[in-house]
């Protein structure tokens, strides 16, 4: 399975998509090359789930003429020889492709080990949806915002990674998010893996079945520290977090570790690094333990706490206090606390405050690069199902620092599909690249065609051509209703084919001036000169209407 690349908590997400393709209905023009099962080893089923097929054969697109830059950890570890018999295949482009598109991947740097080649994984995604497109690579092995301007200064028109690093951090934006700009500011549209970050509870506690993994609320609420840990401190010189949205006091809160889990804990919060004014601190509780965990680096707002579960059979049970020194300089910042695993260890199963309030909210992962307002962030659908998997990151994410004003980013922009066939065994071994990190690659291949068709449209506008057509009608939310769909799978599942034909319409003819002389030189009709002229403006505007009344636009639904 597939995973958000470059931290240490890499929570698995799997995100997928289905629906069906009405035939007959487009206009056809120019053919572009071939995809069909006949030239290449594996299906390429995104192309039929996104309604991308025969919106190819109607627009004449497939990509050609536009480079997708992808970012992750590796291309070529598993040898010049397994990319070859990739694109002998024909689930990579290069010479010797069976379906005839011979341009390479363009490697821009690769690092030489200990990595799994998910990016070539990537790659047969988006080739396998935009055959034509040029494919780079970079990896983030130099830090993501050098990838950013490698394959921008290479050409990119479209990027997609599927990376996070230590500078993706909750409240803030960082150097990811500034080259993201940057890269939009050049014209370039930016895809990014939503993450793999959200937990849902575990059957059998109060909190199953809810989005949990995480807990943040919009300002610090005082109280006083339950005994063990006030006894860590000199008196008065502390209080605690109250958990509680209510009436009620709570200044710890019980998490649930199932037995073997290693998790880190992050504690987040409001203010400014280099002029943080709060001095928390993380405080566990277990059994007869009560251990406190200051932050690290007193000018960063942000703090971490290692969890772990050493019995191989029992869970345990943990109480998490934040502790609040009380300086002449203590505020009540805004904070949030993260749990997330390490990779291939199981994942918290659950969590005492479990639902959001008008004050706190549950569940969000959403953060880093990832809720750059620029930027494309992709959930994942289950193509079997239908079905928004329970691990994809759901929002809000709030930037206070690094933006003009305070901004609120609901979720992730849209979904793609994953679950997809791909030649590398990515983490899981299975032949099936699941994640987010396979559903970025095909929203970024349907970018590619939009961008193929209308090489003019901005980044916003390609944007919008994609989440004004997506749609949430063919997607099940495994969540409570009460939780805003907007928070999961932003707009719904991009619609490829919705995409192709809104901005293929043409421009609304203006009024057609026509002189008295040609007026004059008509044959006899009985109508007026006023009514003629107006008669010849409405065949006008028919004339370039015509093949969209053949078209039958199907109209977008929303459940």
């Amino acid at each position: 399975m597939g995973v958000l690349r470059g931290s240490v908590s890499g929570v698995l997400a799997v995100v997928l998509a289905c629906g069906a393709v009405g035939a007959g209905t487009l206009p056809v023009s120019a053919v572009p090359a071939t995809t069909a099962a006949a030239c290449r080893s594996l299906p390429a089923p995104a192309v039929e789930l996104l309604h991308a097929g025969d919106a190819r054969t109607a627009f004449g697109v497939d990509g050609s003429g536009v480079r997708v830059g992808i970012i992750s950890g590796s291309f070529g570890n598993a040898g010049a020889e397994a990319v070859a018999a990739d694109v002998a295949a024909g689930l990579l482009p290069g010479p010797g492709n069976p379906c005839g598109f011979g341009t390479p991947v363009s490697i821009l740097n690769d690092p030489p080990v200990g990595q799994d080649d998910e990016g070539r994984a990537m790659a047969q995604l988006v080739h396998g949806i935009a055959p034509g497109a040029e494919i780079l690579f970079a990896s983030d092995s130099a830090g993501y915002p050098a990838a950013v301007d490698l394959l921008v200064a290479n050409g990119a028109s479209v990027i997609v990674d599927d990376v996070q690093g230590g500078e993706d951090r909750r409240y803030r934006t960082g150097p990811g998010e500034a080259a993201i700009r940057r890269a939009v500011d050049a014209g370039v549209f930016v895809v990014t893996a939503a993450g793999n970050f959200a937990v849902p509870g575990a059957p059998g506690f109060p909190s199953a079945g809810s989005p949990i993994g995480s807990w943040a609320t919009d300002r610090y609420r005082p109280t006083d520290c339950p005994g063990n840990v006030s006894e860590l401190f000199d008196a008065g010189s502390v209080d605690c977090l109250d958990f509680d949205p209510g009436d009620a006091v709570d200044s710890a809160m019980g998490v649930t570790l199932p037995a073997g889990s290693i998790m880190v804990g992050s504690l987040d919060w409001g203010e400014p690094d280099g002029g943080v004014s709060t001095e928390f601190e993380y405080v566990l509780s277990v059994e007869d333990r009560t251990i406190p965990f200051p932050a690290a680096d007193p000018q960063l707002a942000t703090g971490t706490a290692p969890l772990q579960n050493l019995s191989d059979t029992e869970q345990s049970e943990v109480q998490v206090s934040v502790v609040r020194h009380l300086t002449a300089t203590a505020a009540t910042p805004p904070l949030a606390l993260t749990w997330t695993p390490f990779p291939g260890r199981p994942e918290l199963i659950a969590q005492e405050y479990f639902r959001s309030t008008a004050t706190d909210i549950v569940g969000a992962a959403l953060f880093g690069h990832q809720a750059t307002p620029e930027v494309f962030s992709v959930a994942a659908v289950d193509a079997a199902n239908s079905t928004l998997e329970t691990y994809s990151s759901l929002g809000p994410s709030t930037i206070l620092f690094g933006v003009p004003t305070p901004v609120v980013v609901p979720g992730p922009t849209a979904a793609g599909v994953d679950d997809l066939p791909v030649s590398t065994t990515v983490l899981t071994g299975s032949g099936n690249f699941r994640g987010t990190s396979a559903a970025a690659p095909t929203v970024a291949a349907a970018a590619a065609l939009v961008r193929q068709l209308r090489p003019d449209l901005t980044p916003g506008q390609v944007r919008a051509a994609l989440t004004d057509h997506a749609r949430l009608d063919t997607i099940t939310i495994p969540w409570d209703p009460s939780i805003p769909t907007e928070r999961s799978v932003g707009a719904g599942l991009i619609d490829v084919g919705a995409s192709l034909q809104a901005v293929s319409l043409p421009t609304p003819p203006g009024p057609t001036t026509v002189s008295e002389a040609a007026i004059d030189a008509l044959p006899p009709t009985g109508l007026s000169g006023t009514a003629l002229l107006a008669t010849v403006g409405l065949a006008g505007s028919l004339a370039g209407a015509g093949a969209w009344l053949l078209l039958g636009r199907r109209p977008r639904r929303r459940a």
